[in-house]
């Protein structure tokens, strides 16, 4: 049987700042590295037979700090994060200010957004899906990690669970947690969505107020 573990990167300095990040590149934190190496104490009896990787920084150093270089990865621009455009690097505040239509519709219709220079919602899940499929195929049984971001899991997700494209905001995945996916006869069932249990308490609690873009 196949088994997918779906692991998002740590914390990055942009996390921490409440900034949008898309495809910009940002390191992990000090809260990021420690919430790799806890991921990767959680998945140190897991018998990987490969590693694949968004390029992204924060993602290859995730798998580096996790998985210690016992598996080696592979990484997949498939993987990358949606690129978002003019608001990449931008507080999630400032936009709700600026743009608060906007970004009212990003929670609950996204797929009607146009920010510039950004993908679309439905280009995005096209590419993503793509990229797993191809992964899955060349990797029929066993089991893989994949380290990625937040939209990259919650999009996939709604891929394989036949949700509609403005679902994508209906998970909550957080920094460094595991969503684990099994295929027995090919036919995907979630055991595991966005656990942290493992970071032992290795999470930035934001004040009640403050906005981000993904939830």
């Amino acid at each position: 049987m196949q088994v997918v573990y779906l692991i998002r990167h740590g914390e990055t300095g942009h996390n921490r700042d409440g900034r949008v990040q898309g495809q910009t590149e940002s390191e992990l934190s000090e809260l990021g590295r420690e919430q790799a190496r806890l991921v990767g104490e959680r998945l140190r009896g897991v018998d990987f037979i490969k590693a694949f990787s968004s390029p992204r920084l924060r993602a290859v150093e995730t798998h580096r700090i996790a998985l210690d270089g016992s598996v080696p990865v592979e990484t997949h621009d498939g993987l990358s994060e949606i690129r978002l455009g003019a608001w990449e690097g931008e507080k999630a505040a400032d936009l709700r200010k600026k743009y608060p239509e906007d970004v009212k519709r990003w929670f609950h219709n996204p797929s009607e957004v146009h920010i510039e220079g950004a993908e679309t919602i439905r280009g995005f899940r096209q590419r993503v899906a793509r990229a797993m499929t191809g992964i899955r195929r060349a990797n029929p049984e066993g089991t893989l990690a994949v380290f990625a971001h937040g939209g990259v899991i919650c999009v996939y997700l709604t891929h394989l669970l036949g949700m509609k494209l403005d679902d994508i905001w209906r998970f909550k995945i957080r920094n460094c947690s595991v969503t684990r996916v099994v295929f027995p006869q090919d036919k995907p069932r979630i055991d595991l969505l966005g656990d942290v249990h493992h970071l032992k308490g290795a999470l930035r609690e934001l004040p009640a107020r403050t906005f981000r873009i993904f939830p």
